[in-house]
């Protein structure tokens, strides 16, 4: 949850406040769509350096659904269908995000917002979350496994 589904929704609404506070005539569908795409590929592109935590968590995880949910969005050795399937549904969630943030802020008013707080906020719920994931499954994501003593030797 902390280091994944949290994260992972704080990244889609990251897309969805960059696209509309920065585009100026953002309620056009073409201009979403293109938004989308860019924002999707910056995420798949962003995926790709937390696959490590993420495999060992969904290796040591007891929960069958966290498990398939994590392998579903490991892309390093994935065929090529399964990345392009994760791709089209980063677009559609990143489309979604830009379409359902614009009708929360609309008009020129909802730019000033959207160019304000909102970004801030949701950094620092992604931040916060991926602390806290952290806490809870550091054992979990220790390269040292349990039970290993650790010398030094110089």
């Amino acid at each position: 949850m902390f280091l994944f589904v949290i994260p992972y929704v704080s990244a889609q609404v990251m897309i969805g406040i960059a696209y509309n506070a920065l585009v100026l005539h953002s309620d056009s569908w073409w201009r979403s769509l293109i938004g989308a795409v860019v924002g999707a590929t910056l995420l798949f592109f962003a995926k790709i350096p937390l696959e490590r935590p993420l495999r060992i968590l969904g290796k040591y995880t007891t929960s069958k659904f966290i498990h398939l949910s994590v392998r579903f969005f490991m892309l390093e050795e994935a065929r090529a269908l399964k990345q392009i399937l994760n791709y089209l549904i980063d677009v559609v969630l990143a489309f979604a995000s830009t379409y359902v943030l614009r009708w929360f802020f609309p008009g020129a008013a909802g730019k000033v917002l959207l160019m304000g707080t909102p970004f801030g906020w949701v950094v620092a719920i992604l931040f916060i979350s991926i602390c806290i994931g952290a806490y809870l499954d550091f054992d979990m994501l220790s390269i040292v496994p349990k039970g290993t003593k650790i010398s030094n030797h110089d």
